[in-house]
């Protein structure tokens, strides 16, 4: 039997308001949008929020990560350029990394070090190990699941192994959570001596003769 003009209409209709699978995942990507590199600057300077907070009524702080991505070269005329530069406030900068990245920041300080030396310029340096925030992830949790030699059984056997399941997990303790450091630089023409009474701060530094 042939469908009549009126139930054509409407089956015609309720696909125009039908959205399409496209179309529904082109909205859910415009209302999700990817993380950007802005999204992750918070997480790299947010170790170093509670020094650069106490350091910049006195001091002008220009802080700087070293990732895997960084410009050597770049890095260190960013440093130079800040550190020369005119402020009523004496300049800081502050360097910073993770562990895998540490030779890199190290190599950038050296190098600014040694352009500071070649102008005659004094140079301070000052070393602190800061503890990094801990990676997030799931935390798996594995059950035992007991072996079952019976093809049929009844439910007094699946809730007691429901509960050995649970009882593993109350008395096996959870994994201690490790504490990662990493180092982090802050360089300067001038002595900073809220710097040097830091306690764990390690200091170098070179004066022209």
């Amino acid at each position: 039997m042939s469908p009549t003009p009126s139930e054509e209409t409407s089956a015609a209709s309720k696909k125009r308001k039908e959205p399409s699978s496209t179309t529904q995942t082109a909205k859910r990507a415009r209302s999700h949008p990817s993380p950007s590199g802005n999204a992750l600057k918070p997480a790299l300077i947010g170790p170093h929020e509670a020094i650069i907070a106490q350091l910049q009524p006195k001091y002008n702080i220009l802080a700087a990560s070293v990732i895997s991505s960084t410009q050597i070269q770049k890095r260190v005329t960013q440093a130079i350029s800040h550190l020369g530069s005119t402020s009523d406030l004496p300049c800081v900068v502050l360097l910073h990394a993770r562990t895998a990245e540490v030779c890199k920041m190290i190599t950038i300080v050296e190098q600014c070090k040694r352009l500071l030396r070649e102008e005659g310029k004094a140079c301070f340096q000052y070393n602190e190990m800061f503890e990094l925030p801990e990676a997030k992830r799931k935390d798996l949790i594995e059950e035992t699941v007991l072996e079952r030699n019976r093809k049929d059984e009844d439910e007094d056997e699946d809730d007691f192994e429901t509960m050995a399941s649970r009882f593993e997990r109350a008395v096996i303790p959870e994994p201690s959570k490790r504490v990662t450091m990493s180092l982090r630089v802050f360089l300067s023409k001038k002595e900073v001596v809220d710097l040097k009474a830091r306690k764990g701060v390690t200091v170098q530094s070179h004066e022209p003769a």
